[in-house]
C-alpha cells in the first residue's frame, strides 16, 4: 500500500517541549528560562527582539525557536542576511559566513572558480595586505576554515567573543573588496592544481564519484567536481575569478550566522558598523544556467583504478532538499546503509560476503539530488557481483519485503542522535543553520526539514522506493581495481 505526499514542507513549529518558556531579558542571551507555553514563549522571544536597542539600519526579520532554545533572523538595509544563534552556556563564537553560490554557479569553461575564489578570500584585501587576514585571526585566538560546495561556499571561524567586532571589520572587508593580482591568482591557482592532483587524481573513491556525477548530471551545473576539472584549471586567470567574485559575492547573496556566546546587541552594532556602508549590488546574482539532464538508466561506466580492491557506485537522481520527498529518502538511505543491520551493508558485508564497507547518503541541495551508495569491495570480489546483490535488496524493497516499523525507528534515531550530536556545539548549530539557509535562502528550512523527518513513515518510505528507486533514474559506476595503475575511464 502506498500513499500520496504531504504537500510542501510545513510551517516551523516552535520545536520545544510544553514546560519550555523564556524570560525578556534571556531570549538574547540563551539564559534560563521562565514557565510558559511555546507559543507563549515564542512571542515573548519576538516582542523581546522588539523591544531591544539595536543600531540603526538593520531590522527583525523574524524569531524562531531552534534546538531548545531561539534564533533571531536580522537583515541590514543593503540586503545582508544576519542569524544570531546566543547560548548563555558558550564560551566561543561561532562567526559564519554562508554565500548562496557555489560551483554550480559557474560558467562553461570556467569550473573551479568558486573554489579558487575561496582560496583568493584569505590572501589580500584593500585594506590587508596578503596574509595578514590569517596573522591577525591568529592573533586573536581563532581558528579558520572554507568549503566550497555545489550550491554554496562558506567561510568559518571560532572566536572569542571579545573579538567579533574586529573580526566582523575583516569580514566585511574581505566580502567587499578583494584584490585580484595576476601573479597572486597564479600562486594560488598553482596551489589549486595541486590539490587537485592530490585529492581526487590520486584518490579512486574521489576521481570515482566525478565520474558518477558527470554520468548523471551530465553538462548540467552538479555535473562537474567542486575543484573543477583540470582543463579548465588550467586556463582559468584572475579575470574568471573576479568575474564570479563580482556576480555571486555582496550582502544580498551572503548569509551570517553567529552561534555561541553572543551578545545581541553588541554583535548587531558591530555588524551594521562593518557592513553597514556596503552598497547593495546594482543588479541581483545571476541565474544559475541550465541544461538537459542526460538519460540514465544506461549500462555501467566502467574505470580502472589503482587500488587493491574493487568498487560500486550506485546513483538515482531524485529530488531537492525543497521537496517533500528529500526527508524520506534521506530515512530510506539509512534504511539501505550506514550500520551493521541496515539492508545493503547485510547484504553484502554480512551474507554475501562481497564488501567491507557500504555508505548512503542524499545531500541537502537546491536542484535534485542523488541518493549515492558507495560499496569498497574485498579484494578478488567483482564489482559486478556486488551490483547484482544490491539489485537484489532493491527489487525485496519495491516487492516483496517493505520497510518495517523497526528499521524506520532504527533509521530515523540513528539519524537523530547524530543532529544532537551536530547541535551540541555553537559551530554546528551555525552550520546547520547556515546550510539550509545557502541552499534554500530560508534558515527555518532546517526546523521543517526536520520535523519531516520526525513524522515519516513505513509507508512514505516505500511510496519513494517506488517513485525514485527505479532504472530510469539509476546511475552505476564500477571502480575495477588494478595496483599500479592511474585513474583510466575505459567505458
Amino acid at each position: 500500500m502506498t500513499t500520496q505526499a504531504k504537500g510542501p514542507l510545513a510551517p516551523p513549529s516552535e520545536e520545544l517541549g510544553a514546560g519550555h518558556g523564556v524570560a525578556l531579558g534571556a531570549v538574547f542571551a540563551g539564559g534560563p528560562a521562565s514557565p510558559t507555553t511555546p507559543a507563549g514563549a515564542l512571542r515573548l522571544a519576538t516582542d523581546a527582539a522588539r523591544l531591544l536597542k539595536v543600531p540603526a539600519g538593520i531590522r527583525l526579520v523574524r524569531v524562531f525557536a531552534f534546538a531548545g532554545g531561539f534564533a533571531q533572523q536580522w537583515q541590514l538595509a543593503n540586503g545582508l542576511r544576519v542569524v544570531l544563534v546566543p547560548d548563555a552556556k558558550a564560551l566561543v563564537v561561532a562567526y559564519q559566513t554562508w554565500i548562496a553560490a557555489g560551483s554550480a554557479d559557474e560558467l562553461a569553461g570556467a569550473t573551479g572558480a568558486a573554489h579558487l575564489l575561496e582560496h583568493l578570500m584569505f590572501k589580500s584585501a584593500e585594506t590587508q595586505p596578503a596574509g595578514a587576514f590569517d596573522r591577525m585571526l591568529e592573533a586573536f585566538g581563532a581558528s579558520a576554515n572554507a568549503t566550497t560546495w555545489l550550491d554554496w561556499t562558506a567561510f568559518h571561524e571560532v572566536i572569542l567573543p571579545s573579538r567579533v567586532a574586529e573580526v566582523a571589520a575583516l569580514e566585511a572587508d574581505r566580502l567587499h573588496r578583494i584584490r585580484f593580482e595576476p601573479a597572486g591568482v597564479r600562486a594560488e591557482l598553482g596551489v589549486v592544481r595541486n590539490e587537485r592532483s592530490e585529492t581526487v587524481d590520486d584518490d579512486p573513491d574521489a576521481a570515482l564519484a566525478e565520474v558518477l556525477y558527470a554520468a548523471a548530471y551530465g553538462s548540467a551545473p552538479y555535473g562537474h567536481p567542486t575543484i573543477g576539472w583540470d582543463r579548465d584549471l588550467a586556463r582559468l586567470r584572475a579575470k574568471q575569478a573576479k568575474a564570479f567574485y563580482t556576480s555571486h559575492y555582496g550582502p544580498d547573496t551572503a548569509w551570517l550566522v553567529l552561534a555561541g556566546a553572543v551578545d545581541t546587541a553588541a554583535v548587531l552594532t558591530a555588524i551594521v558598523g562593518s557592513y553597514g556602508a556596503i552598497p547593495k549590488p546594482k543588479t541581483p546574482a545571476p541565474k544559475r544556467r541550465t541544461a538537459t539532464l542526460p538519460k540514465l538508466g544506461m549500462a555501467a561506466k566502467v574505470v580502472r583504478i589503482d587500488a587493491e580492491a574493487d568498487r560500486l557506485l550506485v546513483g538515482w537522481r531524485t529530488v531537492p532538499a525543497s521537496h517533500p520527498d528529500h526527508p524520506a529518502l534521506t530515512v530510506l538511505a539509512e534504511v539501505l546503509a550506514n550500520s551493521a543491520s541496515a539492508r545493503l551493508s547485510d547484504a553484502l558485508i554480512h551474507q554475501h560476503r562481497l564488501a567491507s564497507h557500504v555508505a548512503a547518503e542524499i545531500p541537502a541541495t537546491r536542484d535534485a539530488a542523488l541518493l549515492e551508495v558507495h560499496v569498497e569491495l574485498l579484494p578478488s570480489k567483482h564489482a559486478a557481483d556486488a551490483e547484482r546483490a544490491l539489485d537484489k535488496v532493491v527489487s525485496a524493497l519495491l516487492t516483496g519485503k517493505p520497510v518495517t516499523a523497526a528499521e524506520l525507528s532504527g533509521a530515523r534515531n540513528r539519524l537523530l542522535a547524530e543532529r544532537y550530536a551536530v547541535l551540541a556545539s555553537a559551530e554546528g548549530r551555525a552550520d546547520a543553520l547556515g546550510m539550509f539557509a545557502a541552499v534554500l535562502d530560508d534558515p527555518t528550512a532546517y526546523v521543517r526539514w526536520w520535523q519531516a523527518v520526525r513524522t515519516v513513515t513505513v509507508a512514505d518510505l516505500q511510496r519513494v522506493a517506488k517513485t525514485w528507486l527505479v532504472a530510469a533514474n539509476r546511475v552505476v559506476v564500477y571502480g575495477q581495481a588494478e595496483v599500479g595503475h592511474g585513474v583510466e575511464l575505459r567505458q
